[in-house]
């Protein structure tokens, strides 16, 4: 018996010595990572099924508004229920810190955020905080399409 497909997917933060997993997962997943720091990913929830991790989101705060960072699913499991989730799980974490809106660009999956509730929006629209990013200014394309969501 497999036991990794019997056992519950689990969120939590990100632990003690394992940034470097979290970051080789993300970037297997073909995401960016060059500027995920140990204070950014202090606001990263991983999931885990039994050790190994099959997901991850973040946020990278800037004042009443943040950027969401790597929603990232093991291709194995994708189409479950888990991304969704996973976005909830961290737009709950983004209100508790008093976040109001939520941004994120993405290259491949807009009708995803889009079926969460997120809205298609100008870049150029983008708060000062937002638009300040790395992963704003430099990492993520300008072809990318931002998308909002006010909590």
């Amino acid at each position: 018996m497999d036991l990794e497909k019997i056992l519950p997917v689990m969120l939590s933060g990100i632990r003690e010595g394992e940034a470097d997993t979290i970051k080789a997962f993300i970037s297997e997943c073909g995401l960016h990572i060059e500027d995920l720091t140990p204070e950014k990913l202090r606001h990263f929830i991983v999931a885990r099924k039994g050790s190994k991790i099959v997901g991850t989101v973040g946020i990278e705060p800037a004042g009443s508004d943040a950027l969401l960072r790597s929603l990232a699913v093991s291709e194995s499991i994708r189409r479950q229920g888990l991304g969704t989730q996973l976005t909830e799980s961290i737009e709950k974490y983004a209100r508790d810190r008093e976040v109001r809106h939520l941004y994120v660009l993405t290259r491949t999956a807009e009708s995803f955020f889009s079926s969460v509730g997120y809205k298609k929006s100008d870049r150029a629209a983008a708060p000062a905080g937002i638009q300040d990013t790395e992963e704003f200014r430099t990492l993520c394309p300008d072809t990318a399409v931002c998308m909002q969501k006010k909590l």
